[in-house]
């Protein structure tokens, strides 16, 4: 164990770690350097301190993925009722790995407590978790230069010392209260070290580190997991694995509870695996919370929509929530060009067609009563609606939609209010 060094916060090396310090930049720097936002106060003091401790200048390692952006955190994660700040970092001395250290405030200034040397030289994902009552634990995903091996790690800081309490290869990863009893979990979906199939593994507190407590196989069709995400539906809560297969995407929906992970529907989740394939070309559809309130909608596309002058454009597109016993669906259009989903009754399914007028407007009409349904358009945020209802905004556009008299007032009611922009 480190002893703790105090270390003065001096305003030359706060200049020093703004970049204004005489020292070359490679590619590399230069990168972080555009990604970083101008640090606080106390990032500078942290930052400040940490590097005279060092006696060179350190460079930041800000996380690429994540809602957490910033490669310090300020925590108590020891419990005693002060924060402490966790600093991601290289440095030249210490070669090209990254490293992680814990600073202290003694009331005068920042005090390093204790250092390690992380599991690679790029930080994918970074986040603090409460596994134990009274402390905050460290989540960092490491990566290697190219991002595609990663690593996570598991830091505990107790007696001024950090300790490793879990290390696991991993893909995708989410850590919280998976089984509703109070008490947080971690999920990491990894692949083997050899043949086999990716698997979701379960993680729990034990009394001195996180422990394995089960191993869920996923589709042997699974290459990689792009994303492990909570869902719930009423009381029951779980899991959605998202990732890539040889032809494009598919998810897995996994129900966590007292018993453990297990893959649902239980009579069928190849087949539900099946459902949820979808083609290269519509990468960008994937598992959503539609309703912001929880659940996490899995797609599953039917056959294109074949039109005139957008043959790819437009999907017939089921939203499934398995976790209900008997599984909810939502239908409607995407559109594929502009990256929104248009719901429509369900009555609706498999009886229309899509008529395109221009690449900005088209149309719904079903088949079985030859009737138009609605009308959408897609224009700038600034042009007036007129009779249109402004249904959903994008980046530089709005959508329009106006539905014919023909509909009922519920199922006006459903396409105005059920348009989603996907993320």
């Amino acid at each position: 164990m480190r002893k703790p060094m105090r270390v003065c916060a001096a305003l030359l090396c706060c200049f020093v770690l703004c970049g204004c310090g005489d020292f070359s930049l490679g590619a590399r720097n230069i990168e972080e350097l555009l990604r970083a936002p101008r640090p606080t106060a106390r990032q500078s003091a942290v930052q400040s301190a940490l590097n005279t401790y060092l006696g060179e200048t350190l460079q930041l390692k800000y996380p690429r993925t994540g809602r957490q952006t910033e490669p310090v955190i300020f925590a108590d994660f020891d419990g005693d009722g002060s924060e402490e700040a966790a600093v991601l970092y290289t440095v030249e001395s210490k070669g090209k790995n990254v490293h992680l250290a814990i600073l202290e405030h003694d009331g005068d200034g920042w005090v390093i407590s204790d250092e390690v040397r992380g599991l690679s030289t790029e930080v994918m994902q970074l986040e603090s978790a409460g596994f134990w009552e009274d402390s905050v634990q460290l989540l960092v995903g490491y990566a290697n230069s190219n991002l595609m091996d990663k690593y996570l790690e598991v830091y505990e800081y107790r007696d001024d010392t950090l300790y490793s309490v879990c290390k696991q290869p991993y893909q995708a990863y989410f850590s919280g209260d998976l089984d509703a009893d109070g008490v947080r979990e971690l999920a990491v979906a990894s692949s083997p070290s050899g043949p086999g199939a990716m698997s979701l593994q379960m993680f729990v507190p034990g009394d001195s580190a996180l422990e394995l407590m089960q191993s869920l196989t996923l589709s042997e069709q699974f290459e990689s997991c792009t994303a492990v995400m909570p869902t719930r539906s009423g009381l029951v809560t779980g899991l959605v694995v998202d990732g890539t297969t040889a032809n494009g995407s598919a998810s897995c929906v996994v129900r966590c509870g007292k018993a453990g992970l297990t893959l649902v529907p239980r009579d069928a989740a190849d087949a539900a695996f099946q459902r949820s394939r979808r083609s290269g070309a519509l990468s960008l559809l994937c598992p959503t919370d539609l309703s912001g309130r929880g659940t996490v909608f899995v797609p599953e596309v039917g056959a294109r929509i074949q039109t005139l002058q957008s043959a790819s454009r437009f999907y017939p597109v089921e939203w499934v929530d398995y976790l209900k016993d008997e599984p909810a669906v939502r239908y409607g259009i995407y559109d594929a060009q502009y990256h929104y989903f248009m719901r429509l009754p369900v009555a609706w399914r498999g009886k229309i067609s899509i008529t395109s007028i221009s690449e900005s407007d088209w149309q719904i009409v079903r088949e079985d009563v030859s009737r138009l349904m609605c009308t959408v358009r897609i224009a700038p945020l600034n042009e007036n609606s007129g009779i249109y209802y402004d249904a959903a905004h994008l980046a530089e556009n709005k959508v329009l939609v106006h539905v014919a008299d023909g509909c009922s007032q519920a199922e006006q009611a459903l396409i105005y209010t059920g348009m989603r922009v996907l993320d």
